[in-house]
């Protein structure tokens, strides 16, 4: 069993083997600029109208005045647009191969909440799903199914009790062939494909605390890729060439990444005392985009900083929507 040596001197982490109908949304909203463009993140080319893929774009969840919409902005922060205008929760938006299309959850109440996939500028919103709790959603790397999270209530054997599990779905783009890939009485959260399709890592309480998992694209050979006790580990992404994958480390309030062939572990920028999660990499596996709320006015932004660089300095805020927030980033592929 390998224990890899983790930046800044936190906890030594177990290492095992690898192993979301709607009303028509509004066309884009353009915003101004909630930061100037800076140094460390790429500037994608101008304009708002290109064509899907050419220009290099990050989603979002964000909030402003009570409304929870998916926004989309360029890498450096810069030209904010809103996607969805309405009174629903949207969130967890994450680009489909290409940037054609793009998923997200829509919730109306604690009690519905709906999987939506919509052209990359927000037209044509489709339903895919609907359930109590939906979350998570992430295109495969061809982009023919989406893995989920749904919560349900299933019998407790031997009791007349019930129990609310979160586990893993996958369905097809189309919105046929939904599949359950996880049945643990545990919740099973945040799921991300492989670049080559073939495995998908999660995070999981089975072990009482939260760590990650791999398994194969359907549901099988279930291992720990690493059992982070109290450390808490959440919110896995692997990168563009498969060989990291980042992570959420809850007790240290950073964003961390693995490397898989040595199980290495780097941080990207400092430990905080605040929350650190949802990573996402750019386009060339250079750097991570995640959430924070480690801003002086405590909400959740997003940040952007390179891995093994743990200065506070190397670690960027994108946005500005205080005294709402900003998180949950997708780039594009």
């Amino acid at each position: 069993m390998t224990h890899p040596r983790l930046d800044l001197a936190i906890k030594k982490l177990l290492l095992g083997s690898l192993a979301v109908t709607a009303a028509v949304l509004t066309a884009c909203q353009d915003t101004p600029s909630p930061v100037a463009p800076g140094a460390g993140v790429r500037t994608a080319k101008s304009g708002t109208s290109g064509k899907p893929g050419s220009v290099e774009t990050v989603l979002f969840s964000g909030t402003k005045n009570g409304n929870h919409d998916i926004y989309a902005m360029n890498p450096d922060g810069s030209n904010v647009r809103r996607l969805t205008a309405d009174t629903a929760w949207d969130a967890f938006p994450d680009f489909a191969p290409g940037n054609r299309k793009f998923v997200w959850v829509r919730g109306s109440n604690s009690e519905h909440a709906q999987l939506l996939t919509a052209n990359f500028d927000g037209s044509k919103p489709t339903p895919l799903t609907t359930g109590r709790y939906i979350s998570d959603p992430r295109y495969s790397p061809d982009g023919t199914k989406i893995a989920f999270v749904a919560r349900v209530d299933e019998p407790v054997a031997g009791t007349s009790g019930f129990i609310n599990n979160a586990d893993i779905y996958v369905i097809n783009t189309d919105g046929t062939g939904l599949k359950r890939l996880t049945y643990e009485q545990s919740e099973d959260l945040s799921p991300t494909w492989s670049p080559d399709g073939q495995m998908i890592a999660f995070q999981s309480n089975r072990a009482d605390y939260p760590s990650l998992y791999t398994m194969t694209a359907g549901g099988l050979d279930v291992r720990l890729l690493i059992g982070c006790g109290s450390l808490r580990c959440v919110d896995p992404a692997y990168s563009p060439d498969g060989s990291k994958i980042a992570f959420g480390i809850q007790q240290e309030g950073k964003i961390a990444v693995l490397d898989i062939g040595s199980h290495f572990i780097t941080s990207v920028g400092p430990s905080t005392d605040r929350t650190s999660r949802h990573p996402t990499w750019t386009k060339d596996g250079t750097q991570v985009l995640f959430g924070s709320n480690r801003g002086i006015e405590g909400t959740m932004e997003l940040y952007a900083g390179t891995p093994g660089l743990i200065q506070d300095y190397t670690v960027r805020r994108l946005t500005v929507f205080s005294p709402g927030a900003a998180e949950l980033p997708s780039y594009s592929h």
